[in-house]
């Protein structure tokens, strides 16, 4: 298949190079109609502009990279689907690195990116990453860069994420106001700012409701499917079946869905809470109560912070909760 470049446009509607390229650009020299039919002909013809080649001739490669833990996951894969429709919206391309919760690919997609020359980075850290550093490289570099549910708080970086002590501290209470009272926690790591947060929330309701929190009661582990699994596991290893719990998200929640049907246990005995949802929960047997992230705000907000670092060099650092919902 041949590659389409500018002088195969400028040849069908016999214009220059120059004025091609400053239509595709939306160059003020180029009229607006003149700038649709350039455009109308870019599509026809499978025109794909050489992002490698355009940076190099600009100071601006028009990129974001973006780096997540996962995709294969509601929350993130929903955060994904408005941080690339808010970076097409403002003429920019997104190049996404999945880092399979590796600190060390982490650092390798994070190299790979800086080479690239993308303008700036939007990333969700893994739940091992530790080291700073790294991005602190990536901002020495003149590389803009923007945290969103995972980062590092005052750190001289911007940090969008859910509110997720209070958000927490709802949930769990409004489970104590339905009656229960033995409520489990299956924990994501402290080290991670999110799961330390959805923690502290979860024993704030206790202690506003007068309850003792039993250490036994919270296990933790890590954010995924299978950590839930485990987590459960132990849970009614060392502890027993307790009258609800408090998953740290929502795949931890499935998680124990699924270790309770493998251990023959009705999933209706069990009032389930979890820190985010999904579009298929109103299809479980005993649907969970679901702490119901901004995913389309938080991407929204994530692009335009760093669009604002990146083209009006406004680099003073913010960190933003956004308030979650109740859904039941």
């Amino acid at each position: 298949m041949k590659n389409i470049t500018l002088q195969d446009i400028a040849d069908e509607l016999g214009l220059t190079k120059v004025s091609i390229s400053k239509a595709l650009r939306d160059h003020p020299d180029i009229s607006e109609e003149t700038r649709k039919k350039v455009k109308k002909m870019a599509k026809k013809l499978g025109y794909r502009p050489n992002l490698v080649a355009r940076s190099l001739t600009s100071s601006k490669s028009k990129t974001i990279g973006l780096i997540i833990p996962k995709i294969a996951h509601y929350f993130f894969a929903s955060v994904v689907e408005s941080i690339y429709k808010t970076a097409f919206e403002h003429g920019y391309e997104v190049i996404i690195g999945v880092s399979l919760e590796d600190d060390e690919l982490e650092k390798t997609h994070l190299e790979t990116m800086m080479q690239m020359r993308v303008d700036g980075l939007l990333v969700s850290i893994t739940e091992k990453t530790k080291d700073i550093e790294r991005f602190e490289e990536v901002r020495d570099m003149g590389i803009d860069l923007v945290f969103f549910d995972r980062g590092f708080k005052d750190k001289g970086f911007s940090y969008l994420k859910a509110e997720d002590r209070k958000s927490a501290y709802e949930g769990v209470k409004h489970l104590i106001d339905e009656g229960y009272e033995e409520i489990a926690h299956l924990a994501g790591y402290g080290s991670v700012e999110i799961g330390k947060n959805r923690t502290i929330g979860y024993l704030d309701a206790l202690k506003e409701a007068g309850i003792t929190p039993n250490d036994n009661l919270i296990v933790e582990g890590g954010f995924s499917e299978e950590d839930g699994y485990k987590s459960f596991k132990k849970l009614l290893n060392d502890y027993g079946l307790p009258k609800a719990i408090f998953a740290v998200t929502y795949p931890v929640g499935l998680g124990a869905l699924k270790c309770m049907k493998e251990n023959d246990i009705d999933p209706r005995e069990v009032k389930v809470l979890t820190f985010g949802k999904s579009d298929f929960n109103e299809y479980l047997i005993s649907p969970f109560i679901c702490i119901d992230q901004p995913t389309g705000l938080l991407g929204v907000k994530a692009v335009k912070k760093l669009l604002a670092e990146i083209e009006a060099d406004d680099h003073k650092p913010v960190v933003e909760e956004l308030s979650s919902g109740i859904s039941t």
